[in-house]
């Protein structure tokens, strides 16, 4: 699977990039989110423990996080999940600058689920599509709408 969403935002990129690195707050503007709790802090991140639902059902996860704020990256590897359905899961978030244009962001996940005969069409419909792309789209659509209100 290798899934990308992305979104326009007219708002500076440091306080973007400041708002979107700070995961423990993303359920205090992301409906969606339940909660983002880290197992462990570092001082480039942390393992962290996510919660989100999609259309009721809830999914949670936990990973290895990593802010790269020299090449406006947030970097997640996915350590497990329901199933290891997104175990060994990399997704990467991309912020570019385009001046008064806002910031350009991309999230790209890529994942290979190895489940026999089925692991495919599970891993390109069902989490891709379904879980992944809806909850992906939901974070930045909500991201954009808490940092475009703030002017």
């Amino acid at each position: 699977m290798d899934r990308k969403n992305e979104i326009l935002i007219k708002a500076p990129l440091a306080d973007v990039f400041s708002v979107a690195s700070d995961l423990a707050n993303w359920p205090s503007f992301l409906s969606h989110y339940r909660y983002n709790k880290f197992l462990s802090r570092m001082p480039w991140g942390g393992v962290v423990k996510m919660c989100s639902t999609r259309t009721g059902i809830v999914t949670t996860w936990v990973s290895v996080f990593r802010s790269d704020p020299e090449h406006q990256q947030l970097h997640f590897e996915h350590l497990n999940s329901c199933w290891d359905a997104t175990k060994g899961m990399k997704v990467t978030w991309t912020f570019t600058d385009r001046g008064e244009d806002g910031v350009h962001i991309v999230i790209h996940h890529v994942h290979t689920l190895n489940w026999p005969i089925i692991g495919s069409f599970v891993a390109d419909w069902i989490i891709g599509w379904f879980f992944i792309s809806h909850i992906a789209n939901k974070t930045l659509h909500g991201l954009k709408k808490r940092m475009e209100a703030r002017k």
